[in-house]
């Protein structure tokens, strides 16, 4: 029985230590290239670093994405009815 328990154990050392090894070797393989600083591109997707960037892939996460969605279509949303207001009194008035 000890035995048995003993190995699960050891089979949980190794599964971690071979995610680690994993890890490492991808950032061996990176050049140490995940803490990067910004390019100019992608400071201008992100809005400065406004919205969340994936440090592997350097593209928008899906939270990025919809942050980045709802600040567009809250400026639109904003135009539109400025846009309404600004019609609505040109005919009332003209």
């Amino acid at each position: 029985m000890f035995k048995i328990v003993k190995n699960l154990f050891k089979r949980n050392e190794v599964a971690e230590q071979n995610t680690n090894s994993t890890f490492e070797q991808l950032k061996q393989q990176a050049g140490d290239d995940l803490k990067r600083p910004l390019t100019r591109e992608e400071r201008r997707l992100t809005r400065k670093g406004k919205y969340e960037l994936d440090e592997v892939t350097r593209q928008l996460t899906p939270t990025g994405k919809t942050a980045r969605l709802k600040y567009r279509l809250n400026w639109l949303i904003v135009f539109l009815m400025t846009s309404i207001v600004v019609v609505w009194l040109i005919l009332f008035f003209g």
